[in-house]
């Protein structure tokens, strides 16, 4: 049961948090102006649909907007011929790389890159537009003008995060703050996204002041959406950056509003992210107060098929209002502060964010859109970017297991040597290795990398696999290492043509061939420690040799043989 505390006639409910294929091609463009009651119909074939460009034309503080998807694209080349921002293509497959945080002017302190706490929804809901509230047994608040129902299913999606062993969270889970700049992957000790615990909506509130339904009335500007989110961060009690950490602000709009010129044909959107802070936001410009991420989310359903009604289910009319909320709340907690370039949090080359690279993959590919099934009911989401899927390459994924920073061995170089030689181990978190084994017998550590160790060959170790252990955990390798043979010695020392000497060492197992004095022996009995052999007949003094599988190997000295 949800618990509500209302302290004025604006609503606020508080929520308890609990501790703890392919890519549709982006940047394509489009100049027509489509009415919302028409928009990109659910009937278009999704071939003849292109899309809108949302950052260009000095829009650039739309950071991962959802574009919107339309059928004309006439004289749009022109139109954005002179816009850097409209040239941007957001695919192209390359991994995200952290950008070094968000550094606040003031304390010179680095804010945030990524949400490193439970993650902090609070939703917005703007203008007195949306009629009278009401809340119901569940602690589910609704709206009268809310035709299509958005604040219930936002309230469904939010709620039901960290819940039911949804893997969708895992995703964001192997990003991070505190890595090198340019990195792509993390390392321990790096301040990583943490999967959330049952629900991550910390509260909702209804701002039905004059001045939010004067701006929803008027079309809000990017300015005006930023100074609604300190509006909001000052109402719930966040006043200050450290209160502000983890948190977001999903500032909703009412049905028929037009925030920021969301339903322009051109650079028009489904939703955008941004921070209050964004020098290059429009209108108002950057609100004053603590650094506060926010979600600009218009009323989706108002768009149809241009936003992605219907992409998961029939009719599906909240479809696109819930994926563009997944799409905007995964990027902020992966990229929370947006405003520098490259963004502070993690990006590709071309500034795409994880939502953006798989904005709109449709079904069967990997990462599509589809409905995640949750404790509050199932949500239509997107997938988002992962940089460990597809071997490490990345790609879209629709869930992973929570990441963690478990060694792994990806090969032994060489593959065989013989005892007492180096070895180099490379893999992945090797940094806290403490002991290596060879099938089980212990080497001795040379040196520790992050990506390799360099061991020697224990005396007395055998074919097997090799494996690692550190305070991360264990690793063995999937291929087995084999042991090239040496000698250590024989015994006797000297003996007659058609004498019998036992050659001692390592890797000796199934020999191939012996020779003395480059004569061969016939071998009697052999283990991969001893080889018993008799003098060649005609044999000389001469060194003793073994050839096996895996290499060959020659006595250190010679011999005699009379």
């Amino acid at each position: 049961m949800f618990r509500f505390h209302r302290t004025s006639r604006a609503a606020v409910h508080a929520f308890g948090v609990v501790a703890g294929a392919a890519v549709l091609g982006a940047a394509a463009l489009a100049v027509v102006t489509v009415p919302p009651a028409v928009a990109g119909a659910a009937t278009t074939p999704e071939a003849a649909q292109t899309l809108t460009v949302p950052t260009a034309l000095h829009h650039g503080y739309r950071h991962g907007a959802v574009p919107r998807k339309t059928r004309d694209v006439r004289g749009v080349q022109a139109l954005l011929a002179g816009s850097p921002a409209g040239k941007t293509t957001l695919t192209g497959g390359k991994l995200l790389t952290y950008g070094g945080g968000v550094t606040d002017p003031d304390s010179g302190l680095t804010v945030a890159g990524v949400t490193t706490g439970q993650a902090k929804v609070y939703l917005v809901f703007m203008g007195r537009q949306w009629g009278a509230e009401s809340v119901d047994g569940s602690g589910v608040a609704s709206f009268s003008i809310d035709p299509d129902g958005l604040a219930p299913a936002l309230q469904e999606l939010y709620n039901g995060l960290g819940t039911d062993g949804e893997t969708w969270s895992g995703v964001m889970t192997q990003y991070c703050d505190g890595t090198a700049v340019g990195a792509t992957t993390c390392s321990p000790g790096d301040a990583m996204v943490p999967h959330p615990v049952g629900g991550v909506l910390a509260g909702i509130w209804y701002d039905n002041s004059d001045s939010a339904t004067a701006e929803e009335r008027s079309g809000p500007t990017g300015g005006q959406l930023a100074t609604e989110a300190e509006r909001a961060a000052t109402y719930f009690g966040n006043a200050d950056q450290a209160s502000n950490r983890d948190t977001q602000y999903v500032i909703v709009s009412p049905t028929g509003a037009d925030p920021d010129g969301w339903f322009n044909g051109t650079v028009g959107y489904c939703a955008y992210h941004d921070d209050t802070h964004d020098p290059t936001i429009d209108g108002t410009g950057p609100a004053s107060g603590p650094t506060v991420a926010f979600t600009n989310l218009p009323y989706v359903p108002d768009a149809h098929g241009s936003c992605g009604a219907g992409t998961v289910n029939s009719p599906g009319t909240l479809d696109g209002a819930t994926e563009a909320a997944s799409h905007e709340y995964a990027e902020t907690l992966t990229d929370q502060f947006p405003e520098t370039t490259p963004p502070g949090g993690w990006s590709n080359a071309k500034g795409a964010e994880t939502g953006d690279l798989c904005a709109y993959v449709a079904a069967p590919a990997v990462g599509h859109m589809f409905d995640l099934t949750l404790a509050t009911g199932t949500v239509a989401v997107q997938g988002t970017w992962s940089n460990r899927a597809n071997g490490g390459k990345g790609a879209c994924s629709d869930g992973e297991p929570d990441f963690t920073f478990v060694p792994a061995v990806s090969a032994v170089s060489p593959a065989s040597a013989a005892a007492g030689t180096t070895v180099t181990v490379t893999g992945t978190y090797l940094q806290t290795t403490t002991s290596v084994s060879f099938a089980g017998t212990s080497a001795t550590i040379v040196n520790v990398a992050p990506t390799a160790v360099t061991v020697t060959v224990p005396s007395g170790a055998s074919d097997g696999p090799v494996t690692v252990v550190g305070t991360l955990g264990s690793a063995t390798s999937s291929a087995i290492f084999h042991l090239a043979p040496s000698i250590a010695s024989f015994a006797p020392t000297s003996a007659s043509p058609s004498g019998t000497v036992t050659i001692t060492g390592s890797g000796l197992g199934a020999a191939r061939k012996v020779t003395i004095d480059g004569r061969r022996a016939v071998v009697s009995s052999d283990t991969a420690t001893q080889i018993e052999v008799t003098v060649p007949k005609r044999a000389s003094t001469g060194v003793i040799g073994v050839v096996t599988k895996y290499g060959t190997a020659s006595s250190p000295t010679a011999l005699t043989v009379g």
